[in-house]
């Protein structure tokens, strides 16, 4: 049944096979989308993908020319496109534990086995509408909390995300992935990764340390230690840029304290015991700030209200164009 609320959204489709492609299509058009881009290669898909702006992406895992959970995973990443938090419901057939996981871990908001019915796709659109997932940031995955039970006193914050599927079919242009709205979701979703790398920093040097009691230990020491190298690799180019750009003066003496231990097949020495253990908890001092702000959770309305309220109370104008570029994270 096709509802013309749907008309103003477009999809982005990719499927190889042509008479999947053209019936996935056709499902599309018929629930009322407006514009329904398909794309039998890869490459296009990519493409299009980093230039377009979409509303939701439907696409097959199956093409063995497109990898396309990691092309989702960069999408996430703010690596690929203008939207990291665009709506993606992807398909596949094979369904191997391994598969399955690597296709979640990418970040999607929802996945269908293969055949799917129009009934199906028709019904996981509408879901991401009325009740899409809130989003979670780890060290290594940004997309929709998968967790079956939701706990009150989440470990992992969740974040209400820009929805602009939602946004045009509902006709809430305050939820819109504009691009101030992208821009300060992902300042967020950045200082949550800070705040994780300065915290796993912390744990892992304490690792370090455990393992150096020992000669039987150096080889799980020089892992533990690799592994600290690529998180401090990673705040690193996460601080880039930001106000918290004093942290790498830290992390560049980290690096080369790690560097000293890897190599070394001997106990560590006093000074290095020391010095392990102050520098990550300068570097997790110095982030401390963000532990306040990327430890709670985040939902438009209530920033976007505040944001409003901020305006009336100053004296600014509240138009039509300052609700749809109303901040979604403070």
């Amino acid at each position: 049944m096709t509802e013309t609320r749907f008309q103003s959204a477009t999809v982005l489709l990719y499927d190889p096979e042509p008479s999947m492609r053209q019936n996935t299509r056709s499902a599309l058009l018929n629930i009322g989308f407006g514009e329904v881009i398909a794309c039998a290669d890869g490459r296009e898909f990519v493409e299009r993908a980093e230039r377009g702006d979409f509303d939701l992406i439907v696409a097959e895992t199956a093409g063995e020319k497109a990898d396309i959970h990691h092309v989702i995973r960069d999408i996430r990443r703010h690596r690929l496109g203008k939207d990291p938090f665009i709506n993606v419901v992807l398909s596949l057939w094979n369904t191997a534990p391994d598969i399955v996981g690597d296709v979640m871990n990418a970040g999607a908001d929802d996945l269908i086995t293969r055949p799917m019915s129009r009934t199906q796709i028709s019904t996981r659109i509408l879901r991401l509408i009325s009740a899409r997932k809130p989003f979670i940031v780890t060290a290594d995955y940004i997309g929709p909390d998968r967790r079956l039970v939701t706990r009150s006193s989440p470990t992992k914050p969740m974040l209400i995300v820009p929805n602009s599927l939602r946004a045009k079919v509902e006709n809430r242009p305050e939820l819109a992935a504009t691009p101030e709205a992208v821009r300060l979701a992902m300042t967020v979703v950045n200082e949550r990764k800070i705040s994780i790398y300065a915290e796993q920093l912390m744990r892992l040097s304490s690792a370090v340390i455990l393992l150096s009691g020992s000669r039987d230990s150096f080889g799980d020491r020089a892992d533990v230690v690799v592994a600290m190298r690529e998180r401090n690799k990673s705040l690193i180019e996460s601080v880039a840029g930001t106000e918290f750009t004093h942290i790498v003066s830290l992390c560049d003496a980290l690096e080369s304290l790690l560097l000293r231990i890897e190599k070394a097949t001997t106990k560590l020495d006093d000074k290095d015991r020391d010095l392990l253990s102050q520098i990550p908890y300068a570097i997790h001092k110095g982030c401390s700030e963000l532990h306040l702000s990327a430890g709670l959770a985040f939902d438009i309305r209530e920033i976007s209200n505040r944001v409003r309220d901020t305006q009336k109370n100053s004296g600014a104008e509240s138009g039509a164009e300052n609700a749809k570029n109303s901040a979604l994270f403070a």
